[in-house]
């Protein structure tokens, strides 16, 4: 099992120290992201890696989970794998926005201390398909369209085979 990472941290310092971050946090402490969950059961895995990037102080991460939703076409739970990364330069002021290349976003650090928590929460809000439901047909409804679309696609061409015959006998009269 990988280790708790900390709430809170001084990203500056870890600039400073280079420091890299790996481990989890469980469901239940995000609270925005357990209002789209059935289920606060489960871990959220982030890596951190702070340094410098085209000369800025900068936070590379990215941050995964497995929730547990409701699908929006049956009603029913689903699990889905949630993925994101990020790529923040740290600033102190939005006069610095203009002067990041387009590769970073920015950070606005605002005191000493910033929350992990608050950003791993973001990235995985963020991570979050508009609309949640399963890769097949999942309700009783869907499977008659699909087997209705299957069946207009097959019947759509009812003379396609005369059609060929007559391409058939056109050629051999030219």
């Amino acid at each position: 099992m990988q280790s708790q990472l900390p709430q809170t941290a001084n990203f500056l310092r870890q600039v400073e120290l280079n420091r890299k971050l790996e481990g989890e946090y469980p469901l239940a402490i995000f609270e925005r992201l357990g209002e789209t969950l059935l289920s606060n059961e489960g871990n959220v895995t982030a890596k951190l890696e702070f340094g410098h990037s085209v000369g800025f102080p900068c936070l590379k991460g990215k941050v995964s989970a497995t929730l547990l939703v409701e699908c929006q076409r049956c009603l029913k739970p689903m699990e889905t794998q949630v993925e994101g990364s990020f790529k923040f330069a740290l600033v102190h002021s939005e006069d610095e926005f203009d002067l990041l290349p387009d590769e970073l976003e920015p950070l606005l650090l605002q005191g000493d201390e910033q929350s992990i928590i608050d950003l791993v929460e973001d990235e995985l809000l963020l991570s979050l398909p508009m609309v949640m439901t399963h890769n097949e047909a999942c309700s009783g409804f869907m499977t008659e369209q699909e087997k209705a679309i299957k069946a207009d696609k097959e019947a759509a061409h009812p003379f396609a085979a005369l059609k060929a015959l007559k391409d058939d006998l056109d050629n051999k009269v030219s």
